[in-house]
């Protein structure tokens, strides 16, 4: 039996629906937009899929979940599958929205990672114009091809990959959820400063680059490998800066800047603080050989 995906086309609604296309994953089954007329209502109805609409502009309601929502533009909303919901849109600034539709196993964990659950199913966003770029090419992309339900499957990554990202830049400084372990990060960031050590590199600008805040950096950090990002970073450039050192051919100024100092006077206090000698002590330093002709009895080898 053909399985059948609808297209509806008009000036004031644009919806493609009915679809199963997509991985186990995450599985697109709709998307659309609708400029409403004053007090259209849709529902009280159940959805198999997870549903977020996003309103462009206007104003409405929603009630979910024994609660009454009143929403206008910039505010997105979530409808969970199996909950029984209904919206309408207002009287004198009726709403325009859009929405998608997916299913899948990571559906739950994105619609989570956006900052929407039944308890906290509505949320202020800034990425409007983006959601609505991508669902508009989701609709475009209408045509029965394979390579356009690549392209829908792309997309609808795009919409929620922007909102989970906006959810992170809002609650950034806060409680924020982090989905991977504290180790992975931290095995992340020290990954970074070895390639970067170089480099003036700030601790709080490689965690805004990892996406966590510098405390909860810090904290893993240490907690992995026993010592803070910081104190890792210094030691790692002295530990190179003692190999250069033994270079005749290169000064203590360039040794400085080769392992992230611009200030040699800077590099030089860190390097006797770390070792009890200076720079140049140290690169002076003679290796000896000692030769003997006994064993010593303590030696087992």
């Amino acid at each position: 039996m053909n399985h059948t995906i609808e297209f509806t086309n008009s000036a004031t609604y644009k919806c493609l629906g009915d679809m199963q296309e997509g991985s186990l994953e995450l599985c697109l089954t709709y998307c659309g937009w609708e400029s409403c007329n004053p007090a259209h209502r849709f529902g009280p109805n159940q959805r198999a899929s997870s549903v977020l609409h996003v309103i462009q502009k206007g104003k409405g309601t929603l009630e979910i979940n024994k609660k009454v929502y009143q929403l206008k533009a910039g505010d997105a909303f979530f409808l969970p599958p199996g909950v029984e919901a209904w919206y309408e849109a207002d009287w004198e600034e009726p709403w325009c929205y859009m929405w998608v539709g997916f299913i899948g196993i990571n559906a739950e964990e994105y619609v989570s990672s956006a900052g929407f659950s039944l308890k906290n199913p509505v949320r202020k966003i800034n990425c409007v114009e983006k959601v609505w770029t991508y669902i508009s090419q989701m609709l475009e992309a209408h045509q029965l091809t394979y390579a356009n339900e690549l392209r829908r499957n792309a997309f609808l990554r795009l919409v929620l990959a922007e909102l989970i990202g906006d959810y992170q830049q809002t609650a950034r400084g806060a409680n924020t959820v982090h989905h991977y372990s504290g180790a992975l990060y931290a095995q992340h960031a020290m990954e970074y400063i070895t390639y970067h050590y170089n480099e003036r590199l700030k601790i709080n600008e490689l965690a805004d680059y990892i996406g966590v805040n510098r405390s909860y950096l810090a904290s893993s950090f240490k907690k992995t490998f026993g010592c803070s990002p910081q104190e890792f970073l210094v030691n790692l450039r002295m530990e190179k800066a003692k190999v250069l050192l033994k270079k005749q051919d290169i000064s203590i100024s360039a040794v400085a800047n080769a392992v992230g100092y611009t200030d040699q006077l800077a590099f030089s206090k860190v390097f006797k603080q770390h070792f009890g000698m200076s720079p140049s002590t140290y690169k002076d330093e003679k290796n000896c050989l000692v030769v003997k002709t006994k064993k010593e009895e303590h030696k087992n080898f």
